[in-house]
């Protein structure tokens, strides 16, 4: 039972937190249909119940990318399913914008140097195999791909792009900027 009830507040964080990035515990309680009392007992504050969900979105941008790249034939493909995949995830972890509190949390800054790290060996297979432009630094094209992820979760969820779109732009950005395909057409 208390799983469930857990469950349901995260799910209704995520909700309320979409709506709004500065949802109070009183609107994310609303939405769970559960009291502030009860949020206040699974999660000992808002920073408590952030770092839950912080922690919920690593693990699912986690199980897309690697379900994702299990399915390519090649780095670029594997670089260009994870990214189309992480995109898909965004609502999941849209709300870590606006979450400052966790930008010092040393769990969620590992995992995401961690993330950013295997990004990093997706570009380096990529580049290996002659997709990603040599002559642009790994870390920029790392940068440049994450920048792409974030805006287009905020696209999504302000309702400017849908989701497929989305991923399509992301890919099209990262093909048209900073393969060795838009090298050579330039």
């Amino acid at each position: 039972m208390a799983l469930a009830t857990e469950e349901r507040i995260l799910e209704g964080a995520v909700r309320a937190l979409s709506e709004s990035l500065n949802a109070t515990v009183d609107q994310i309680a609303a939405e769970a249909r559960v009291g502030r009392a009860t949020v206040f007992r699974h999660f000992e504050s808002r920073a408590g119940l952030l770092k839950a969900l912080a922690s919920r979105a690593i693990a699912e941008t986690d199980r897309v990318t690697r379900q994702a790249t299990a399915q390519a034939c090649t780095a670029a493909d594997a670089l260009r399913l994870a990214t189309k995949a992480v995109v898909g995830a965004g609502e999941s972890y849209r709300f870590l914008e606006a979450a400052a509190e966790l930008r010092d949390e040393p769990e969620i800054v590992r995992a995401y140097e961690r993330q950013m790290s295997e990004l990093a060996d997706l570009v380096r297979g990529a580049r290996e195999e002659g997709f990603i432009r040599p002559d642009v630094p790994l870390a920029w094209v790392v940068a440049s791909i994450d920048s792409l992820i974030w805006a287009a979760s905020r696209a999504v969820g302000e309702g400017e792009l849908g989701r497929v779109q989305a991923q399509d732009l992301v890919w099209d950005t990262i093909a048209s900027g900073l393969s060795t395909i838009a090298a050579k057409e330039s």
